[in-house]
């Protein structure tokens, strides 16, 4: 953990976290925008929307949630709009999500000491099919964090699934939802850096460890804003805001960290292995 830690500051991964955070912020209204006119098309909006913005009344200040609201659902007031609103959100969505890829496959080389191996349309080509694939992901952590209750008592008894199967899911979406997070890091950690990786892994040490962090830096973010930090009178009508890009920016933090993690990790394989000790891993770099 040591080495981790020298390789994080060395690496200065704080920095590039910045970066991502700035990349995510671009790319955030339009692909919640993008998530929420599925829900429309699918015929699960209003329900749907008005628990997760529940949800973000109780987590958020009223000063990010209530703009944010306001935007969307002027934007999904009925399946028509959806549509339109879908098609539009898509194209600007993948744009934004390139960005933030790029910006992370950035990092991840510093990371994995390697410089860009694929060619530029490859790259971007990868991002688009990542992006589909972390939008999949992330409605799946959304349903489990945010269908319960009432709602999934309503949705297992209609097909045909009695009380004992809504116990059970809402004891197991809990820590359904936590691996699935750690896919989500996992996922990041194998496809967009530009380094030859030995094999794929469901779940990796840095995953692990990077939500583990990322839920205790949430929680301890949480507290400190609420309970210590006036963040209001400090920054105005600005502080829903500088809250929002402090905790994407811990997120990103996170989420370097666990690569650090696993980069260590390898170079200890190496090690183990019988190659000669050096600050770098001999990792080659993906080709095409």
């Amino acid at each position: 953990m040591k080495r981790t830690l020298v390789a994080f500051y060395d690496d200065q991964m704080t920095h590039h976290a910045a970066a991502l955070t700035y990349y995510a912020l671009m790319s955030l209204f339009p692909t919640v925008l993008l998530a929420l006119s599925l829900l429309g098309l699918i015929g699960q909006y209003p329900e749907t929307y008005t628990a997760i913005m529940d949800y973000a009344r109780d987590v958020a200040p009223d000063s990010v949630v209530v703009p944010l609201d306001t935007s969307l659902r002027r934007a999904l007031q009925n399946k028509g709009t959806a549509a339109t609103t879908l098609a539009i959100s898509v194209v600007i969505a993948l744009y934004g999500s390139t960005g933030v890829l790029e910006a992370a496959r950035r990092a991840l080389n510093v990371v994995f000491s390697i410089e860009n191996g694929r060619s530029f349309l490859r790259r971007k080509l990868v991002d688009v099919a990542s992006t589909f694939v972390l939008l999949a992901l992330t409605l799946v952590t959304g349903i489990l964090v945010f269908v319960g209750g009432g709602f999934a008592d309503d949705l297992l008894g209609f097909i045909g699934l009695g009380p004992t199967a809504a116990e059970v899911w809402s004891i197991a979406r809990w820590p359904a939802a936590l691996l699935v997070a750690m896919l989500v890091f996992s996922f990041i950690y194998f496809v967009t850096p530009d380094v030859e990786h030995r094999s794929w892994h469901w779940i990796t040490p840095g995953a692990i460890v990077g939500v583990l962090l990322w839920l205790l830096a949430s929680w301890g973010f949480s507290a400190y804003v609420s309970s210590v930090a006036d963040v209001g009178a400090i920054y105005g009508a600005f502080a829903g805001a500088i809250v929002l890009v402090a905790w994407i920016w811990l997120t990103n933090v996170a989420l370097l960290f666990g690569a650090e993690l696993n980069a260590e990790i390898e170079r200890e394989k190496e090690l183990g292995e019988g190659v000669a000790p050096q600050d770098t891993l001999n990792r080659p770099a993906r080709e095409g």
